[in-house]
Formats: C-alpha cells, sequence, structure tokens
C-alpha cells in the first residue's frame, strides 16, 4: 500500500495497493494513477502479504510518461535481467529459469537474440502475411451466427491471433487451443478461474514438452515458419540450449497471443462505451487505422513491467538506490497530462503517436506491427459483416496486476450485412 511512511514518498496514503491483482478488478484505477501523476510520479509502494503472497520489499511506481521512458532507454541502470520483468519477486530457481527469455534480458546478450527474429517482424514480412491473415478473419466471421450472442473473448479476440501463432510456429492449426490453455494458466497465475498454482506449473511441463517436440523436428526437417527459423539459429556460432528454446517459445506463445486478444476486446469494449464514436466509425471506416493507435492509448492490453537498479539513480525527483525494484506503469503514462491533451477522453481523430503500449526502448514489442495488421483486418470483417453488434452484458475483466483485459464479453451479434470473399 502507498504510504507516507514509505522512504521519499511525497503524498500522503493512495488508499490502494498497486501490486495486488484485486485492485484491477473493476479496471484500472485511473483517478489513483492521476494523483500519483501529479503528486508524486516516481512513489514508493509497499507490497503487503495477500492471497497466499507472503509480501516484499516493495516497489518504486513509475507513473509519468517521461520517467517510463527514461527507465525503458537505460538498460544500464535498469535492469531486465537482474530480477526479470514480473512484479513480484521470484524464487531463486524460477528466477534463474525465466532469466533465459528474452523479455528478461539486456543487451548485449537480448540484442543477440532480437536479431533471430527481428527480421521475421519487417514491416514488409508482415505485409506478406495480409492475405492468409484477411482469410483467417473471414473464416472467423463467417463462423459466427447473425443474432447470436457469444462470448467475443472465445469466439472471436483469441481465434485470430491463435490461427495466426499457429502459422507462424508452423504447428498444427488443431494445436492452437493448446496454446490458448497454456497461455491463459501461465499469465492467470493470479487468476482462480485457471487453477492457481497447480495449473500454472503443469502448463509449463506440457508446453516445454511440446516446444521440445517441435524444436526436434525443425531441426530433422526444417521449414520456413519462425520456429525452425529460431531453432536451427547461431548465437556466436552455438545453436541454442534446450532450455532457451523453451523460453523463447514461451515468449513467443504469449508475446503473440495476448497482446492482440486483449487489443481486440479492448476494442469492441471502448467502441460501445463510446457510441457516437462507434458510430462515426462504421460511417467512415478509413479512421480505423487511427481508431486503433487510440485505442491501444485508452486500453493498452499489458499494464506494467518491473525493472530492478543496478546502480544508484534518480527518476522524477526520486533517489533510486541500486537493488530497488522500478515499476513502469504503462496504463499510467498513456494518460499523462503532459503529453495527451485532455488524455482520459477517448477520441478516434487523436493521433496519440507516443503512447506505451508496446513498451519503449529496448524491449519495444517486436511484434508491434503484426498486432496492429491483425486488429485492422479483423475488426474490419467484423464491423462490416455485423454493423450493428453491441456488447450483451457485463464484462468479467482477468484477475491480474499486468494484463489488461477480460477472459469473457458478451455480444449480440445482431443481423448480419452483405459480404464479400476477402481480396487475395
Amino acid at each position: 500500500m502507498v504510504t507516507s511512511e514509505s522512504p521519499g514518498l511525497l503524498i500522503p496514503k493512495a488508499g490502494v495497493d498497486l501490486g495486488r491483482p484485486d485492485t484491477y478488478a473493476d479496471g484500472v484505477p485511473y483517478e489513483v494513477f492521476a494523483r500519483l501523476r501529479r503528486e508524486a510520479p516516481v512513489s514508493w509502494v509497499d507490497e503487503p502479504p495477500h492471497d497466499g503472497f507472503d509480501g516484499g520489499p516493495g516497489f518504486w511506481a513509475a507513473t509519468r510518461h517521461a520517467d517510463i521512458v527514461e527507465v525503458s532507454r537505460h538498460p544500464e541502470v535498469y535492469s531486465s535481467h537482474v530480477g526479470a520483468t514480473f512484479l513480484r519477486d521470484q524464487r531463486p530457481r524460477d528466477l534463474a529459469a525465466l532469466q533465459q527469455m528474452m523479455l528478461n534480458l539486456d543487451p548485449p546478450d537480448h540484442s543477440k537474440l532480437r536479431k533471430i527474429v527481428s527480421r521475421v517482424f519487417t514491416p514488409k514480412m508482415v505485409n506478406g502475411m495480409f492475405s492468409s491473415i484477411a482469410r483467417d478473419a473471414h473464416d472467423i466471421v463467417a463462423g459466427l451466427e447473425p443474432g447470436s450472442e457469444i462470448d467475443l473473448v472465445a469466439k472471436v479476440s483469441a481465434e485470430m491471433p491463435l490461427m495466426v501463432l499457429a502459422d507462424l510456429l508452423g504447428v498444427p492449426r488443431s494445436d492452437r487451443h493448446l496454446l490458448y490453455s497454456w497461455t491463459n494458466r501461465m499469465v492467470g497465475l493470479d487468476d482462480p478461474a485457471y487453477g492457481g498454482r497447480a495449473a500454472f506449473l503443469s502448463a509449463f511441463q506440457e508446453m516445454f514438452a511440446y516446444a521440445e517436440e517441435q524444436a526436434e523436428m525443425r531441426r530433422r526437417d526444417p521449414g520456413d515458419d519462425v520456429w525452425s527459423l529460431i531453432v536451427n539459429a547461431e548465437v556466436d556460432g552455438e545453436r541454442l540450449s534446450l532450455d532457451e528454446l523453451q523460453r523463447f517459445f514461451q515468449l513467443l506463445m504469449i508475446a503473440g497471443n495476448e497482446t492482440t486478444r486483449n487489443l481486440l476486446t479492448g476494442a469492441v469494449l471502448t467502441l460501445d462505451r463510446h457510441p457516437d464514436q462507434w458510430a462515426e466509425l462504421r460511417a467512415n471506416p478509413d479512421l480505423l487505422e487511427g481508431a486503433i493507435e487510440e485505442i491501444l492509448r485508452f486500453h493498452p492490453p499489458v499494464m506494467q513491467f518491473r525493472r530492478t537498479a543496478v546502480a544508484d539513480a534518480e527518476l522524477g525527483g526520486q533517489r533510486i538506490a541500486a537493488g530497488d525494484k522500478v515499476v513502469v506503469f504503462y496504463v499510467s503514462g498513456n494518460r499523462d497530462e503532459s503529453v495527451f491533451s485532455d488524455p482520459d477522453r477517448f477520441d478516434i481523430h487523436r493521433n496519440p503517436v507516443n503512447h506505451l503500449a508496446f513498451g519503449s526502448g529496448t524491449h519495444f514489442c517486436l511484434g508491434n506491427s503484426l498486432a496492429r495488421l491483425e486488429a485492422r483486418v479483423l475488426l474490419t470483417e467484423l464491423f462490416a459483416r455485423f454493423p450493428r453488434m453491441r456488447v450483451a452484458g457485463p464484462s468479467l475483466r482477468f484477475r491480474s496486476n499486468f494484463i489488461n483485459g477480460y477472459r469473457e464479453l458478451p455480444v449480440e451479434l445482431g443481423p448480419a450485412a452483405a459480404r464479400t470473399a476477402p481480396e487475395e
């Protein structure tokens, strides 16, 4: 909990624990973040015990856009590797395993691994996926029954990235629901709906066994998929170890699924809550590309990432000691009044070029172009086919201090409009 007794804090008790998943049960507490940006943009947050969590040493919450960018662009000061990127401290054994993921590396090790897959996600390569993504979007929407009520997450938002991810990894599309289950159980550690720690651990075991099997197949018979590229790549003259490959598979699976799934769900929910702008978007579909950027700013799929200071520093007027945790809250930086005018207003005409939905600096999301393309193609298809769709009931948020997403979103599709086959 944020308290006046915490070291260096400039404001009185804020009344919430920013590390507790239940703090976000009803949505992001934007009013709390606004107060922190005004009065103590870098503030100390205690980590009291809760829900089987033994508590932690506390962390610095960076809530202002400029400070988030500062942390993100200086890995030599704010490390992703030393304590990994999860807010809670990990057990030594778990930390050692997590530190092998590209997400939890600093340069130069991070740079070496990033080079392996960076060429797959160039704008040219991503644009080359348009036809297959358009067919996927067409098939997903074609399978929806006009006038029915569906769970948007299960039927639409999850399906799009899973189909694309299966193709990227070169795995059978019939296996995509295995990927879905593993992802939910790994990021859903704090959500009882996904089975808690036992389900979390079993997901790793199942996924790693699958990754090993797929790696062996690609080394015997390489294809043109991303996984073949990774398992046969060399770093400093050597191929990646099995442990490194398993962690790479985990990263691709989660990053290629969660961000897009939550972007798609957040888009429908946000537009439903702003019917005047949704009506304008329906009348002028050319506005969709810009609207997606505003949706990313207004409803970023990921709320925060953690770094660990490896040297004494100063951030936002606060002294940061080597060893301190620093957590960058993208959801707050995306509402920073010094960067975005009237930041709590959703505006599809805004041009939020500086939003932080995909991070910043060294770990800026490699797949951002692919996520944007998937969202644009799928939403275009969905809105054209069902122009009168609407949210039909309460959404069910993901219980997390990390993912800004939903487990369920009931949507009434309404009658279908005439449709054409996707462009080749």
